[in-house]
């Protein structure tokens, strides 16, 4: 066969940006943060996301609801759950053929307040828009407002709570 060179980028095999798109139930609407991208070199709309890193420990599950508190404000209350919209994808979903790093999104259901927030990192300037619709939040992905993975993570959780009859 023919000889070639890849370059790959990423940190390790281990590395994984979990995203979450925060759903109250009761009002049917979304929560979504607003930050710098430095990529684009602009502010986009975006899910909560961030890094789970093993050596760390914890898990995916975990760092999800870190990243809930720090950049959302939110945390679980009594009536929350965590939902992982990928629970077939083994290891996640490839960021691209050209990345070791992985993505594992997930849904937070009827999140409250978190009054005590884990901080934000010293970069992070963020906004938090927690009055969305599912028509708002269609309206942005079609307008390109936010990047891929959070598109196709808002798409996948607009998908299950069709399905499950929640929006």
């Amino acid at each position: 066969g023919t000889e070639a060179s890849f370059s790959v980028f990423g940190r390790s095999d281990e590395d994984v940006s979990v995203f979450v798109l925060p759903y109250d139930t009761q009002r049917k609407r979304f929560s979504l943060i607003e930050e710098f991208h430095p990529g684009p070199n602009r502010k986009m709309i975006g899910l909560v996301a961030g890094m789970y890193e093993a050596k760390h420990g914890g898990s995916p599950q975990k760092a999800a609801v870190w990243e809930l508190s720090e950049e959302a404000q939110l945390k679980l209350g009594d009536d929350s759950r965590i939902v992982p919209l990928a629970s077939k994808a083994k290891g996640g979903f490839s960021q691209d053929k050209y990345s070791s790093a992985h993505f594992r999104p997930f849904l937070a259901l009827d999140c409250i307040t978190d009054d005590r927030p884990r901080p934000r990192d010293r970069e992070e300037s963020i906004k938090v828009h927690s009055d969305i619709s599912a028509d708002e939040l269609r309206g942005m992905i079609g307008e390109g407002k936010l990047n891929i993975p959070s598109t196709a993570f808002a798409v996948m959780g607009l998908k299950w709570l069709e399905d499950n009859d929640l929006l």
